[in-house]
């Protein structure tokens, strides 16, 4: 007769962090003029933030505005 597993499986706080505070992230693809995109990365720069941020940024701005 074959024992149980009595570990292993799931357990509460346990597993890879999510790494945005904000929850689940969604990939996006979109073509965008390249003078544009020069734009949005100096201002990226400027701000310590990588491309993926700053376009969150861009996006939370329109949609706050509205």
């Amino acid at each position: 007769m074959a024992k149980k597993k009595v570990h292993g499986g799931k357990r509460a706080g346990a597993g890879r962090k999510p790494s945005n505070p904000e929850g689940v992230t969604k990939l996006v693809t979109a073509t965008v003029p390249i003078e544009l995109m020069e734009k949005l990365d100096e201002m990226a720069d400027k701000r310590d933030w990588n491309r993926s941020q700053a376009i969150t940024e861009a996006i939370r701005g329109l949609v706050q505005s509205q």
